[in-house]
């Protein structure tokens, strides 16, 4: 036997079996990362790119129909989905449905977590009946509500969160500083909340004055008339950072910074302002030039010697909206002048460093009305322009924008949760999914002056009955002979608005 060719041989035989096992390994990696990215055969057999779909619900546990077929899993489900446009439907015993098209882009993950379905046959409870309202707030995390009636002089928070939607009282003439027996009389509202929803900003108005307050609604003894501590006439305070020790103040056309724990305002920071809207500490604004009347929009960083322009304004008579938010750590600038509706997205211009600026375009459009009003969810990603029953939706995430309407004209938008609008109609709540699919009736016969409210938890729906009774105070105990001959008493009747609420899970 030649040991020299046998030991070639076995030699030839090693290195072939570990190039054999090199390239399947190979082989297996490269398979393996094509179907991490997606890529499957098609029924034509070639082989194209998927893209993942995650929905998730509310209830959770619902089953998920892809084109006709019921899928194995449940919400929460992830499936891998061709590139074409899916009929997706999630129904669960006992809810009503909840459907959509949904075109599946290659290699990207879609997330569908706004499926909110709500029960055929909810319990329904009464909570308890107020008197007129000057005041109804709801918190943007959705966990309290506050409730002013015209003829009282206490503020009623209520915990949106609990079974026994806990009330509890507080003292209006101490929030706002005045004297027992003082006239409460105007207005009241509530123009911002902080990030922990515990602080407001609260704007009275009267014929004789407009008081601003940063009001502390878990000691209200420890309120802020912020008009009387600085003497001055604001027309506008939005909070500037999470605890709401910092406050951006608009007074005359100037905007000023408040140190709410220092009790200190600084001097005019920028002047000739029309209207602002922020993102904590930056500052997005509308400018006019008093000589020239020249408008821009601009935007101001604290702490910085000057601004930066965002955008000029032809039109002196231009309609505007401002907006701004962070959302995935990216921050993003919204506006619209007239018609045409622009956001943008990146880092905010600086003007101490101009060469950090770097926002891009996600979406300039020209729309069909003017938008009226704008408006952004609580977690920043959605941002809604309104003008009487239209609506064109932005989703910050997947840059891509929705137009919807509604029966009735749009006097501000509404949000139940972070992705569901709702509009009152006639005397019946509609609501619809941001992109306006899933128009469905929620309520009826509900107060149509008042908010509805989700509760943080998705435990309650709360709503506003309203119902007229007889007033026994007033009532007039004596008698009156009609041309019949009957008697009558003279009656005075009084509105009662009843806060009810619905079990959203069965």
């Amino acid at each position: 036997m030649d040991r020299k060719k046998t030991k070639q041989i076995q030699n030839a035989r090693i290195v072939a079996t570990n190039i054999f096992m090199g390239l399947s390994v190979v082989a297996i990696v490269f398979v393996l990362m094509l179907v991490a990215m997606g890529f499957t055969f098609n029924e034509s057999g070639n082989l194209e790119q998927s893209g993942l779909v995650q929905i998730s619900s509310n209830p959770s546990s619902a089953t998920v129909e892809i084109d006709g077929n019921t899928q194995f899993g449940r919400t929460q489900i992830s499936k891998m989905l061709s590139t074409s446009e899916h009929d997706i439907k999630v129904t669960k015993a006992g809810y009503d449905t909840w459907e959509k098209k949904l075109k599946v882009d290659a290699g990207l993950l879609t997330r569908i977590e706004w499926v909110r379905l709500f029960p055929l046959k909810p319990e329904k409870t009464e909570i308890t009946s107020f008197g007129e309202p000057r005041m109804v707030a709801v918190s943007s995390d959705r966990k309290r509500m506050l409730y002013a009636e015209k003829d009282e002089s206490t503020i009623i928070n209520i915990d949106l969160q609990g079974e026994k939607a806990k009330r509890t009282k507080l003292s209006l003439a101490t929030i706002l500083g005045v004297s027992k027996g003082e006239s409460l009389n105007g207005t009241l509202s509530v123009v911002a909340w902080n990030s922990s929803n515990n602080k407001i900003i609260l704007n009275w108005t009267t014929e004789e004055k407009s008081n601003w307050y940063l009001v502390d609604l878990e000691t209200v003894e420890n309120t802020i008339n912020l008009t009387e501590k600085f003497s001055l006439k604001f027309t506008n305070i939005l909070i500037a950072n999470d605890s709401a020790s910092k406050l951006w103040a608009l007074e005359d056309g100037n905007l000023h910074l408040i140190d709410a724990s220092n009790l200190t305002i600084s001097a005019a920071k920028i002047a000739n302002i029309e209207r602002i809207a922020n993102n904590k500490d930056i500052v997005i604004y509308l400018s006019t030039d008093k000589d020239d009347k020249k408008r821009s929009i601009k935007l101001y960083k604290d702490g910085e010697s000057g601004s930066s322009t965002i955008a000029e304004v032809e039109s002196t008579s231009a309609a505007i909206t401002l907006a701004m938010g962070t959302y995935w750590g990216d921050d993003w600038i919204a506006y619209s002048i007239d018609n045409k509706v622009t956001i943008l997205s990146g880092t905010p211009p600086s003007a101490d460093k101009p060469r950090n600026n770097a926002l891009k375009t996600l979406l300039t459009r020209e729309l069909e009305y003017t938008p009226q009003h704008i408006s952004v969810n609580d977690n920043q990603r959605l941002v809604v322009f309104a003008a009487d029953h239209n609506l064109m939706s932005y989703d910050i995430e997947t840059r891509s924008y929705y137009d919807s309407a509604f029966e009735s004209t749009l006097t501000s938008v509404n949000w139940l949760d972070d992705y569901l609008l709702w509009q009152h109609h006639e005397n019946k709540i509609i609501i619809q999914d941001f992109d306006g699919d899933n128009r469905r009736e929620l309520l009826k016969k509900v107060n149509t002056q008042l908010p509805i409210a989700l509760s943080e938890n998705n435990k309650w729906l709360y709503f506003f009955e309203l119902t007229e009774e007889v007033d026994e105070e007033k009532t007039d105990a004596s008698t009156e002979t009609t041309d019949a001959g009957s008697v009558e008493a003279n009656t005075e009747t009084k509105f009662v608005y009843t806060l009810k609420r619905e079990k959203l899970q069965i």
